[in-house]
């Protein structure tokens, strides 16, 4: 069947779920199966940069850069997206996104240089800052808004679930085969992705109107997105002044960019999705939730194996909890927000998130000595992480505030907003933590590090707070005719 004949035939149908006709799960699936690889890689390599330091003779600074420059580029290139998708086919687009991830996957798993390696993980982020945005618009065009909550819950379990998985997956396979085996695995899952769309994606997903992409607009998105990212990333290695000229410097060129696009005719970026309130509203909640999210992810492997000492194997079983839990209720918030509408799933689990973080600090200082409990850890972690997967469900609730020729721009935005709030976060809860450790008068480097970690979970406690304040403005509904 050829694509022409099938967009003739739905042309009756405003989304294609309303065609009974038309695979809509097979076809998220096949959408989702590649983003959910390209989140997985935020954290897959945690548990493994000790090894591959060890084979490539490299440093803690050195080895950083393969997640590092993973979300440095990501983030680069996710804001122009919206209009390079506009630009072809959906079907040939996802299928080159697919096959530029398994070309990097192969790279990696076959590197015999480490410079070989950063090269493969590169051509990884640049895939993934275009899997998600496809997902977005194919869900968006797929189905109306009433029915978007489910289908986007499943997206909520790719970002909060895969980067959870990440450091379990990691340690599983680094105790017992060999890091190589952590790229070489993915290639069945998108080989059989291809397959897929190949097979069942014969409909364009996005209008092809090939918009004019503005060259300066795409070179500012990349250095202003891609230095913030860096300079958040290197927050605790930079040199205090070098930071701060590399940081300001960044924002100084997003906020040139942002300035283009409000000038022209075919902005690279349509900005006027912050017009809307209920959008906007929900940009600061999802910033927050990644934040607080990718940064504990990141903590939480450096308590268990530099204060507890225990493995990677034990430290992935440690966070194994929080990727079930998140995977189980991810779709049942979407479910939730669909018939009871965003404030209603957001504010208690913005509420819950402080509580938990509030919580943790308490037990922290009162229980988690070095020898504290494993079973308690999980727990707090898993409360903390599904509190952040509702959270992030309400980015359906400001998706469906904008009309739908924004669409392609607020898929973009969200997920621009996605790799540099984690890199912030991330950065965030590492300084943090040096500095208490500075600060801290213990006599053992372990005590001085729980010192450390408990700045930073105090200081999250702020943010968690002006999320409250922020899910509080949500509407019950909000859509766009």
């Amino acid at each position: 069947m050829h694509t022409s004949d099938i967009d003739t035939d739905d042309t009756a149908h405003e989304y294609h779920a309303d065609n009974p006709d038309f695979p809509a799960k097979t076809v998220v699936a096949t959408l989702f199966i590649g983003a959910f690889f390209g989140y997985l890689n935020d954290t897959l390599l945690n548990v493994a940069l000790t090894p591959i330091m060890k084979d490539f003779g490299v440093d803690k600074t050195t080895v950083q850069w393969l997640t590092t420059g993973f979300l440095l580029v990501m983030g680069a290139f996710t804001p122009i997206t919206a209009g390079v998708i506009q630009w072809f086919e959906t079907r040939k687009m996802v299928l080159f996104t697919q096959a530029t991830f398994l070309a990097g996957s192969l790279i990696c798993a076959f590197a015999p240089t480490f410079g070989i390696l950063v090269v493969g993980r590169m051509v990884q982020a640049v895939s993934a800052a275009f899997f998600v945005p496809l997902l977005f618009n194919g869900i968006l065009s797929i189905y109306p808004p009433n029915k978007r909550g489910t289908a986007m819950g499943v997206i909520t379990m790719m970002f909060t679930a895969a980067p959870a998985m990440g450091p379990t997956l990691s340690g599983i396979i680094i105790d017992h085969t060999h890091w190589r085996v952590l790229f070489g695995f993915t290639a069945p899952f998108m080989l059989a992705a291809m397959a897929l769309v190949g097979k069942y994606l014969t409909v364009n997903l996005s209008t092809i109107s090939r918009p004019k992409i503005d060259i300066l607009s795409a070179v500012l998105s990349i250095a202003g997105f891609g230095g913030l990212v860096y300079a958040s990333s290197n927050f605790a290695s930079l040199p205090l002044a070098e930071f701060i000229l590399l940081f300001a410097a960044s924002v100084a060129l997003v906020g040139w960019f942002a300035y283009c696009q409000s000038r022209l005719a075919t902005p690279l970026l349509n900005l006027q999705a912050f017009e809307y309130k209920q959008f906007r509203y929900c940009v600061v909640i999802l910033a927050g939730a990644v934040f607080l999210f990718l940064g504990l992810e990141l903590l939480m492997p450096m308590y268990t194996q530099q204060v507890l000492m225990l493995t990677g194997t034990a430290t992935g079983l440690i966070l194994m909890p929080a990727s079930i839990a998140q995977a189980v209720a991810a779709p049942l918030f979407g479910k939730l927000l669909d018939k009871k509408g965003g404030r209603f799933v957001v504010l208690p689990a913005t509420a819950m998130l402080t509580v938990s973080l509030a919580v943790s600090l308490a037990v922290l200082w009162l229980f988690l000595r070095i020898d504290t409990q494993v079973m308690m850890l999980t727990a707090m972690f898993t409360l903390m992480a599904v509190s952040v997967s509702a959270c992030v469900t309400g980015e359906t609730h400001g998706l469906n505030a904008l009309p739908k020729k924004l669409n392609p721009h607020g898929a973009a935005i969200l997920t621009t907003i996605n790799p540099i709030a984690g890199a912030i976060g991330a950065a965030f809860f590492v300084g943090a933590t040096n500095i208490g450790e500075k600060l801290s008068s213990a006599a053992s480097p372990q005590q001085a590090m729980l010192d450390g970690i408990y700045l930073a979970m105090g200081s999250a406690l702020v943010l968690g707070v002006v999320m409250v304040f922020f899910a509080m403005r949500l509407k019950r509904h909000q859509t766009t005719s």
